[in-house]
């Protein structure tokens, strides 16, 4: 039997290079040079897992690695003749990936398996549409008992079945690295790593519940932190580093890496004990869990850089999502961090429950003082999108914020507002955020002048995008800050 696991197609009927990440956000690029690719990290250990525990042949397959659309991922895809397909589809791009597995089953009777985000929240639509199973929450042993034949009443994580409890990840293989190569999407890369970087996993979930979040709210539905044995996450950086020589770096991608203090220490520990601290390492952490003794600890260990979501400085705006941050924490961490040798990256977010014109102002602000004080190297803009099963979504949706007569390709967490607020709509929340870009793109580049690493930083986009791209990203620069000047948006 022939089992393909598909992520989803790569580029849109619009023609937008997808940027897909179902268990966070997804957005449309219509620059090739504003594209990257998360590596499907869930898939790729349930494919990993289907080639230990079955005998089938597995094949996996990733439509936005490849930048393949709907002609070309159908053609992909047929000329593995499968007879089960197994794809994850977040909101956004569910109406063609579902078309495309579909007329796949129609020409080849070929089963049908969906999971992820999409599938647990839209299940009986997605059966009644054509689907033959829907997995809901997280779904790898689900579709292993399918593949196994199991009666279908008697599978966990199945619907119309009972979630499984959440899984022991310590149970798993290494994710797939031999139908896609895990360095690959490292080139381009995530744009703010600053290394040929693969993207790794050395824990799974999150104790926070933000309302926004679709980990924590739709694949696990509970706060929950499960760590791998350190001496497996040390293994397998080893084998990386040893089958990619090329590799300069590991980006710890989960959603909270410093869940634990021991956990966080004990794989520093590890990681200079197995001379692996000369690799540089950056991670998603939450700040609150930061303290000296783990920054100097993960400093040693090669970690150059660490990523935290700030999200705003509205107390008003962290009460509607669910996260309390003291702002004074805010400054106390970052300058910690700093102290200790290590960049920066925070993630902030426009249009979440709670917002207005007055509090999304406020936190632009504040990253305009972040980065002036020297606190912040890199960070991330997005309308924060009320994705489908997140207690936002619900919410929203009961009041009546929700904007009317959406498609689900209006659920993309970089373009859209998908909510008006009774004095705070949609066209306003978009237009904050283009105005937060402009401060962001105006300071950074005031602070690489002052700071005299501006030809380093063009260096490194040039390595990167090769001169073209240099050149594109130059005068797209360029014109943001004409437009920023022009502007002059916040004193």
């Amino acid at each position: 039997m022939k089992i393909v696991i598909a992520n989803s197609i790569g580029i849109d009927k619009n023609g937008c290079y997808m940027i897909h990440s179902p268990s966070r956000w997804s957005e449309g690029v219509k620059n090739k040079y504003h594209w990257f690719a998360y590596y499907p990290w869930e898939l790729a250990y349930l494919s990993s897992l289907l080639k230990k525990e079955t005998k089938h042949r597995v094949k996996f397959l990733d439509g936005c690695l490849e930048r393949l659309n709907f002609p070309a991922y159908y053609k992909r895809i047929l000329q593995e003749k499968p007879d089960f397909l197994i794809m994850e589809s977040a909101t956004i791009l569910i109406e063609e990936n579902l078309a495309l597995c579909l007329l796949i089953k129609k020409i080849l009777h070929t089963k049908l398996i969906f999971v992820g985000q999409h599938a647990s929240v839209f299940s009986a639509q997605l059966l009644d549409a054509g689907v033959d199973y829907v997995c809901i929450g997280e779904y790898e042993y689900s579709v292993l008992e399918i593949i196994q034949g199991k009666k279908q009443k008697d599978i966990l994580g199945l619907y119309p079945n009972k979630r499984r409890k959440l899984l022991n990840i310590n149970s798993l293989s290494w994710p797939e690295d031999n139908d896609v190569s895990r360095i690959a999407y490292g080139m381009p890369g995530e744009p703010s790593s600053e290394y040929l970087e693969v993207q790794m996993y050395a824990s799974r979930g999150c104790m926070m519940s933000c309302n926004f979040c679709v980990a924590s709210n739709v694949y696990y539905r509970q706060p929950n932190w499960r760590a791998r044995e350190v001496k497996d996450i040390v293994n397998e950086i080893k084998y990386l580093k040893k089958k990619y020589p090329q590799m300069q770096g590991i980006f710890f991608d989960e959603e909270c890496h410093t869940g634990e203090k021991k956990f966080i220490l004990d794989l520093s520990k590890a990681i200079i004990a197995s001379g692996l601290n000369n690799l540089h390492y950056e991670a998603m952490c939450d700040l609150r869990f930061l303290d000296a003794d783990v920054l100097q600890a993960i400093k040693d260990a090669g970690y150059y850089k660490i990523r935290v979501g700030i999200e705003t400085k509205s107390s008003k705006v962290m009460s509607g999502i669910g996260k309390f941050i003291d702002l004074n924490l805010i400054y106390q961490k970052l300058a910690l961090a700093k102290k200790n040798g290590l960049k920066t990256y925070g993630t902030f977010t426009f249009g979440a429950l709670g917002s207005d014109s007055r509090e999304d102002k406020q936190t632009i602000k504040l990253i305009k003082e972040l980065i002036s004080a020297g606190l912040l190297d890199n960070l991330q803009l997005s309308i924060c999108t009320p994705q489908p099963g997140t207690p936002f979504y619900e919410t929203v949706k009961q009041s009546n914020f929700l904007r009317k007569n959406l498609s689900f390709r209006d659920y993309d967490g970089g373009n859209f507002a998908l909510v008006d607020y009774p004095n705070y709509n949609h066209q306003a929340i978009e237009k904050m955020k283009r105005k937060a870009l402009l401060v962001r793109d105006h300071y950074f580049l005031r602070a690489k002048l002052q700071n005299k690493n501006f030809w380093q930083w063009i260096s490194s986009i040039y390595q990167r995008y090769g001169i073209k791209g240099l050149l594109i990203k130059a005068v797209i620069r360029f014109l943001s800050e004409v437009k920023y000047q022009a502007g002059k948006w916040f004193v």
